[in-house]
């Protein structure tokens, strides 16, 4: 299933698989006969897959970011496979956004209505149930899972590619094991590069080696042929245990931006020796897990026992490696991570409980899903927070501002927590003179900061003054005339057919101060 994403050169692919191993024929079964005993577990092991793959048949709502007010409906298929507990695994990306979802067993013709039950968009992967008892649906074992495989290991993948219904079987080799970014959510975890045909309509099949499942179809590279990625087990397990509290919590995440040693004046600087090596912090987030443990200029030499390289790599297996955040990834939130760290040329030992995911240390968000945009339109200016959504849908229209885009960099302050944009405006009488512009990031509101999206909003709604003026941090004003915004808001969402001045979660806001909950009996007031 494809999903326009900011990086391009990656494609998502929807799979989708089958063939029963239960219905298996008469012609089969005097087939695998006469193969040598091999062969014939061989053949056993790929019916065996085939019949725990189903074809995800998927219906989605998608809303225009840019016009959160609009949306429209997005018909996709992909793959999912059977695993213990008479759940199927798919991909994230294969159902996100969906409003109804059927499944299908291989070599059968009857579909049936499941749900999503947990999703992890940073892993894209997710649970999905049938909505009602089929016990026949189950009949076939569970596929397994394996461990991380080996390079060079042969692996086979599942699914239903564009371009046909029927199963499609690849074979292919695991070409790199390293921590890269899964384009669904433009996060970076371990993911397994397999040269296989990898097609659009692959996502969410399982990936076999040795009748195991190691790994999960995820997506392609467009810029190559036969090149594909999967999630691999150590992902999936880690998914799956952290709902064993049936409620997803996500990766951890120390808080802290480093760099890698590799100059030896910064080694020398830092007294660090030949025989140590390791990274340095160069900022440490704060209200972040490390905040008052780590702090600027440590230089981490071992994390969890593993040796930490100049360049910030430690050995994943013998002469294989991957980047040390790899190793906080693996964690659960609420463990505790363990440190070597060098500071002021002193060694010593540091333990972190990880209590953050990476969403809290971000003033831009990341893509989200099953969420409508927030937005709030006040005389013909569109305003909403700015998003990776946003610059993403954005920048497919127009070039964006520098200093837009740099903001992708920084963290949420209590001074800021969300950045304002001013996206467009309705062309009216009332807001003339402003009718080209766009993409506006407001940092003052009547000389005034504010530290999110709501505030601002609160601010604009609460104000009194004859004129809101705004500023961005060039000191361009936009001036409007709130006398005149509020007289013609009416007529200019109705002239461009807009049902809503606001979004939902502002519709909240505004009930909660209409209605503020009463203090309980006995509380200071």
């Amino acid at each position: 299933m494809f999903r326009p994403n900011a990086y391009k050169f990656l494609l998502y692919v929807s799979l989708t698989m089958g063939t029963l191993f239960g219905g298996a024929s008469a012609a089969f079964a005097d087939d695998v006969a006469t193969k040598p005993a091999a062969s014939q577990q061989k053949l056993l092991l790929l019916e065996n897959a085939k019949a725990s793959v189903v074809k995800l048949f998927v219906v989605s709502h998608i809303v225009d970011t840019l016009k959160p007010w609009n949306s429209y409906i997005s018909r996709t298929t992909g793959s999912g496979f059977i695993i213990k507990g008479n759940q199927i695994l798919t991909n994230a990306h294969v159902v996100s956004n969906a409003t109804f979802i059927e499944v299908r067993k291989h070599g059968e013709t009857t579909r049936y209505e499941a749900e999503v039950t947990h999703i992890s968009h940073d892993a894209d992967l997710a649970i999905v149930k049938l909505k009602e008892k089929v016990p026949s649906f189950f009949k076939n074992k569970p596929l397994a899972f394996g461990d991380l495989p080996e390079a060079h290991q042969e692996v086979t993948a599942f699914g239903y590619p564009v371009g046909g219904d029927s199963l499609s079987v690849t074979r292919g080799v695991v070409s790199r094991i390293e921590r890269s970014v899964y384009v669904h959510r433009n996060r970076s975890l371990i993911s397994v590069q397999v040269d296989a045909a990898i097609n659009p309509g692959n996502s969410g099949g399982p990936v076999i080696s040795d009748g195991k499942v190691i790994g999960v179809v995820m997506q392609s590279m467009h810029s190559s042929e036969n090149v594909g990625y999967m999630v691999p087990t150590p992902i999936v397990k880690h998914f799956l245990t952290d709902l064993k509290d049936n409620h997803y919590d996500g990766h951890p995440a120390l808080g802290i931006i480093d760099q890698t040693i590799e100059s030896p004046a910064l080694r020398e600087k830092y007294g660090v020796s030949d025989d140590q090596s390791g990274v340095l912090v160069s900022m440490v987030y704060p209200d972040s897990p490390a905040e008052g443990i780590l702090f600027k200029n440590d230089i981490i030499t071992h994390i969890d026992g593993h040796k930490i390289a100049n360049n910030g790599t430690v050995e994943l297996r013998h002469k294989e490696v991957i980047a040390y955040q790899h190793f906080v990834d693996m964690h659960q939130l609420g463990d505790t991570i363990k440190l070597k760290v060098i500071r002021d040329a002193k060694p010593m030992a540091l333990n972190i409980k990880l209590t953050k995911t990476i969403d809290q240390f971000e003033l831009v968000s990341a893509p989200s899903f099953e969420k409508k945009p927030s937005y709030f339109i006040f005389g013909g200016f569109i305003f909403m927070p700015l998003t990776d959504d946003l610059i993403n849908a954005s920048r497919r229209r127009t070039s964006l501002d520098e200093r837009v885009m740099s903001l992708k960099n920084f963290w949420p302050t209590e001074a800021r927590k969300e950045a304002v944009i001013l996206t467009r405006v309705l062309p009216a009488n009332s807001n003339k003179g402003f009718h080209d512009i766009s993409f506006v990031m407001i940092e003052k509101l009547n000389g005034k900061t504010f530290k999110d999206f709501e505030t601002f909003y609160r601010l604009v709604k609460s104000s009194k003054s004859d004129f809101i003026k705004l500023e961005d941090e060039f000191g361009y004003q936009v001036v409007i005339d709130r006398k005149k915004a509020i007289a013609n808001q009416a007529k200019i969402l109705k002239l461009y057919n807009i049902p809503s001045d606001q979004s939902d979660d502002l519709k909240v806001l505004d009930k909660e101060a209409e209605n503020p909950p009463k203090p309980k009996a006995g509380s200071a007031v």
